[in-house]
């Protein structure tokens, strides 16, 4: 019989909560992009262009972290999964709460 080596749960869990922030990533750059192109159609005022592309670069940067996380093993999996995080942590930090 062959073994096959299996991850630790924490590392799953860990893993999937950094694609569960990539995604929301994603997610928040189109709605925000979707409300700036309604707010300019309409003459009014938007987001702003800095925020609209600083929440698609910090997306771009989510998912490939976690692309990077996803084929990775252990360590390397953890510390992309945990950029992740710390890039959803600034886009919160930088757009929403400061």
């Amino acid at each position: 019989m062959t073994q096959v080596e299996t991850e630790p749960r924490l590392l799953r869990v860990w893993r999937g909560a950094g694609g569960a922030v990539a995604v929301g990533l994603v997610l928040l750059a189109l709605a925000l992009l979707g409300v700036q192109i309604y707010a300019g159609t309409r003459g009014l005022h938007g987001p702003g262009l800095d925020m609209v592309i600083g929440h698609v670069v910090a997306g771009a940067l989510a998912v490939g972290a976690q692309v990077v996380a996803d084929r990775a093993r252990r360590w390397v999996a953890a510390g992309a999964s945990l950029a992740v995080l710390v890039v959803g942590a600034l886009v919160l930090w930088v757009y929403w709460w400061a």
